[in-house]
């Protein structure tokens, strides 16, 4: 009868012990917080050929990966977009397409955004990496053009995050 009130003693430490190797067995790389970037996507501004100061919308615009059947941007309105790079290549191609004025008809641009030196960095265990890259000169090669695409502009050369703009296209 002695020893049931020991055993009760020695299970409520162990159990607590138990829950506190638990809870500290997570380190700080197991999770990734929300805001932790990733791979940054490539921001292009649009900018009027006549006014290069002067940003400009591309209204009605639609972009659409070569890889893809479906559009992964489309707006409304909007002088500066970001899009992702293609980690597996040199080149990511994208097609724009544009509303005319008359409703039924489109033009259609196929854009080649060139890069190069992609470094891939260690975030953390549970981010994984984040890759950079370099725009290269020309940043840009038209490889289907239609009418509305004049030229590009290196902003900054180094894709390293979103916060500003990394190239100008003109139109």
């Amino acid at each position: 009868m002695h020893r049931r009130p020991q055993i009760k003693n020695l299970l409520l430490p162990t159990a607590w012990v138990c829950l506190c190797f638990l809870f500290f067995a997570c380190e700080k790389d197991d999770i990734c917080n929300e805001g932790t970037q990733g791979t940054p996507k490539l921001v292009i501004r649009f900018y009027d050929q006549e006014n290069p100061t002067e940003a400009k919308d591309l209204p009605g615009i639609k972009i659409q990966y070569i890889a893809r059947d479906y559009p992964i941007y489309e707006k409304t309105t909007n002088d500066s977009i970001a899009l992702p790079m293609d980690l597996s290549s040199n080149a990511t191609r994208y097609v724009f397409i544009l509303p005319t004025s008359t409703a039924s008809l489109t033009v259609a641009d196929t854009l080649q955004f060139n890069h190069h030196n992609r470094i891939d960095e260690y975030t953390r265990r549970a981010c994984g990496y984040k890759a950079s890259f370099q725009l290269t000169n020309p940043p840009v090669s038209v490889t289907n053009y239609a009418s509305w695409f004049i030229r590009a502009e290196i902003l900054t050369d180094t894709i390293r995050n979103e916060e500003q703009a990394h190239l100008a296209i003109y139109h």
